[in-house]
């Protein structure tokens, strides 16, 4: 059986287990198996595209190469931890009366049901089932963001299914466009909108259709990632979600919404040429990195400091690829594992904080570090990682995109990045700091998460500190492949 059948069929088990059982050592074993084998499956895959090599599956509606096994490892093995981190957690917000049963089997099934729509983003050929995934990943979420069913949750995930359902009619769109640029040159059939036919036919592409329909691409996709200023979702959506969501949308959601967004900008790449693409990306990139800052000043509640963090951080990837060097492209690749990691540990870290406060708000957390010592100190690592300081891995991703923006000349934009992590880095560690030192204001009831939590956390900071020391050769040539599919 194709791998990439099995990617697909893994996550739809899962689904349909939690759909027909209720019980919750059944959900939470459904849910284990079917994203832990998931990421073993993408690991395989991701082995079986090394050196160049290129799979389809199902008469070619199913496509993997070296970017889009290296994304779905990343995805995948994000949902796994998002997996296990929810036992505890789940289990604790029942014990408390916050979450009944019916959540519960509600949960496991759309988080079954959204590594599955994720995957198929991921797996599809054809760009019109790229786009239906891109879709199908707002209607999985959206009931997750409502999840609480407060009324503030509710309006957060209604704000999120309209902003996000706007731009992916503007992404449908600039699909439909993209398949008319292509009709002088591909014939009319089933599979003239797959991705290997076009870019077997990418120089005769009409190009002034085509940079009309990267623009509406941009804006479509580039909504789903978070990319300013089409970003407004993001701190509500984020804020209102369970932790373990949170970070999935963060470490998956985003990444494939990356990922669309490279494809087209390959294919726009390889069939107009010039600077039109990559100058877009370093607008849009530097523009979200610059919005960011003093929302990141200015915010009281932690997960939406983390959203703006996002907002952020999608920005520097976008910017690096728009830099299009082969230093830059690897910087943006790696930054989206190292960016992942982080933002996992924190939102995770973050629901430890939460569970032990009862409020995410910054003013209402102090003397964490005597209060919860192990998650304060996770904290505190991760909020260094993710700002970029040595020795993570966040620092030599980003070390590799400012490098390449001095050494391509642009030098105005390289000293923009720099001044920008600068003032975010500020503001986390005033927020982190706040909440960390001092005495706890109030008695606090709540301890400090279960022994699984903890090791999961410590295992991430654990990764990001390897990947700040070094790149393992498998993961560098892992890279290094989905680099030379970049560069088209």
């Amino acid at each position: 059986m194709s791998t990439m059948i099995l990617l697909l069929g893994l996550p739809a088990a899962g689904s349909l287990l939690c759909g027909l059982v209720h019980r919750r050592w059944l959900l939470e074993t459904a849910t284990l198996a079917s994203s832990g084998s998931t990421f073993f499956a993408a690991l395989w895959l991701a082995s079986q595209t090394a050196e160049g090599r290129t799979l389809v599956a199902l008469g070619d509606w199913l496509f993997a190469d070296g970017l889009s096994s290296y994304v779905a490892a990343i995805v995948s093995g994000s949902a796994f931890v998002v997996s296990l981190y929810s036992l505890g957690y789940l289990r604790k917000q029942i014990r408390r009366r916050k979450v009944d049963a019916r959540q519960l089997w509600l949960y496991y099934l759309l988080l079954n049901i959204f590594l599955f729509t994720m995957m198929l983003v991921l797996l599809s050929n054809n760009l019109g089932f790229l786009w239906i995934g891109t879709e199908a990943t707002t209607l999985a979420t959206a009931f997750l963001v409502a999840f609480y069913e407060r009324e503030s949750s509710i309006e957060a995930a209604w704000k999120y299914v309209i902003i996000c359902s706007v731009g992916i009619a503007l992404a449908l769109f600039g699909v439909i466009l993209t398949y008319f640029s292509a009709l002088h040159v591909v014939p009319p059939t089933a599979n003239a909108l797959n991705w290997s036919t076009l870019m077997l036919s990418a120089k005769d592409l009409d190009p002034a259709v085509l940079k009309l329909a990267f623009i509406f691409i941009l804006v479509g996709f580039g909504t789903k990632a978070g990319l300013a200023p089409m970003h407004t979702w993001k701190p509500d959506a984020y804020s209102q979600a369970p932790a373990p969501i949170s970070a999935l949308m963060a470490a998956g959601l985003v990444n494939v919404a990356l990922y669309s967004l490279m494809r087209f900008y390959i294919l726009t790449n390889k069939a107009v040429g010039g600077s039109f693409a990559p100058s877009l990306f370093i607008i849009f990139g530097l523009l979200s990195m610059g919005i960011a800052v003093p929302f990141i000043w200015i915010q009281s509640d932690f997960k939406r400091l983390l959203a703006y963090s996002s907002v952020e951080h999608v920005g520097i990837i976008v910017f690096a690829l728009g830099l299009g060097t082969p230093l830059a492209l690897f910087g943006a690749l790696l930054h989206l594992l190292n960016n992942s990691i982080a933002k996992t540990l924190l939102f995770l870290t973050v629901g430890n904080v939460r569970m032990a406060y009862n409020s995410r708000l910054v003013r209402k957390v102090t003397g964490a570090v005597k209060v919860i010592p192990v998650s304060a100190t996770f904290l505190i690592v991760g909020v260094f990682a993710l700002t970029g300081w040595p020795p993570f891995g966040v620092f030599v991703s980003e070390f590799a995109i400012v490098s390449a923006s001095f050494s391509s000349n642009n030098v105005a934009a390289g000293f923009l990045f720099l001044g920008f992590l600068a003032a975010v880095f500020v503001g986390f560690i005033y927020y982190t700091a706040r909440m960390v030192l001092g005495e706890p204001r109030t008695p606090v009831a709540g301890g400090d998460a279960n022994v699984m939590s903890l090791l999961l956390l410590g295992l991430l900071a654990t990764g990001l500190l390897l990947l700040g020391i070094y790149i393992p050769h498998a993961l560098q040539q892992g890279i290094q492949n989905a680099v030379s599919i970049l560069e088209g």
